[in-house]
C-alpha cells in the first residue's frame, strides 16, 4: 500500500510557512509516496515541485485548492489553473475539460470556504460534472472536530475517503494521510476512481500547540525570519509571492 497526502500549502499561499524544498524533505522524511501541494488559486508551488520531486523519490499530483463561489475545491491532475470565483458546477467542468478530478475538502460544516452538503449533492447528480468530483476528505487535521458529519455522510456516498493534513507548517505534512493500492500517482488516481483509499487520520487531538505554532511560524514570515530550515521567512501578503521573492526566501533557507 502506498500512502498520500493531498492538501499541502506552501508559501505560495499567503497563510503558509514552508518553501516547496522543505514541504518535498519533510514529505520524504515521513515515507510518503504521493503529495499534491494545493496552495490557494495558485499552481506555481505545485508544479515546482513535480520538477524537484525525483530528487526526493516522491511523486507529486498537480494541484491547486480553488475558491468557487460555494466553497473551497481542492483540484487534482490539472493541467492549468481554474479561475477563482466560479461556481462549484463550473470549476467542476473546468476540472474535467483537462483531465482533472476533484476532492471535497473539509466540507459539510459551519466553516468559512466550506462546501455544504445541498452543494456536493448538486454536483453529485449534475450530469455534466458528476463523474469530476472522486473524494471527500473525512478527516483533515485542521478541522478534525468538525469532520463528524462528513464521516457519517461519506459512508452513503459513492466517493473515496481521503484524510489529509491541510499542513500550512513544515511538521504537520503527512499527519492526516490517505493509503491507496500501489505507489504511483497513476495507482493513487485510480484508488480515487474506484473508491479504494483508506483514511489515516491524525492521531492527537487537534491542541492550541498547533495553532501557536502556526501563529509563531507566521509571524515570523511576516517580520522576515525563519527559526529553522524548514521555515521561511517573507512578507505576508494577500498575493502570491513573487518568483524574485521565492529565490531570495530559498536562497536564504539553503545558507541557514
Amino acid at each position: 500500500m502506498g500512502t498520500a497526502d493531498l492538501h499541502i500549502h506552501s508559501i505560495y499561499s499567503h497563510d503558509a510557512t514552508t518553501t516547496v524544498r522543505a514541504i518535498l524533505k519533510q514529505a520524504a522524511d515521513v515515507e510518503l509516496d504521493v503529495i499534491a501541494i494545493t496552495d490557494h488559486d495558485e499552481v506555481r508551488g505545485s508544479l515546482e515541485a513535480q520538477q524537484l520531486a525525483s530528487i526526493y523519490g516522491l511523486e507529486v499530483i498537480p494541484g491547486v485548492e480553488v475558491s468557487t463561489r460555494e466553497g473551497h475545491l481542492v483540484a487534482l491532475f490539472i493541467k492549468t489553473l481554474p479561475p477563482a470565483g466560479m461556481s462549484l458546477i463550473e470549476t467542476l467542468d473546468h476540472i474535467g475539460q483537462q483531465g482533472g478530478i476533484a476532492i471535497a475538502p473539509h466540507p459539510f460544516n459551519n466553516l468559512p470556504n466550506s462546501l455544504s452538503m445541498e452543494s456536493v449533492l448538486g454536483a453529485l447528480t449534475n450530469s455534466q460534472v458528476k463523474d469530476v468530483l472522486k473524494g471527500i476528505e473525512t478527516h483533515n487535521m485542521g478541522t478534525q472536530n468538525f469532520d463528524r458529519v462528513a464521516r457519517k455522510i461519506a459512508v452513503f456516498l459513492p466517493f473515496a475517503k481521503i484524510a489529509s493534513s491541510d499542513a500550512h507548517i513544515y511538521w504537520a505534512i503527512g499527519a492526516g494521510r490517505t493509503e491507496f493500492p500501489g505507489k504511483t500517482a497513476r495507482d493513487l488516481r485510480t484508488a480515487l476512481e474506484k473508491n479504494t483509499t483508506i483514511p489515516i487520520p491524525y492521531e492527537e487531538e487537534f491542541s492550541a500547540r498547533v495553532i501557536l505554532s502556526w501563529v509563531r511560524r507566521i509571524t515570523m514570515r511576516r517580520f522576515g525570519y525563519a527559526s529553522d530550515a524548514r521555515s521561511i521567512s517573507s512578507p505576508i501578503s494577500t498575493k502570491p509571492l513573487s518568483h524574485s521573492m521565492i529565490r531570495r526566501i530559498r536562497k536564504k533557507q539553503d545558507s541557514e
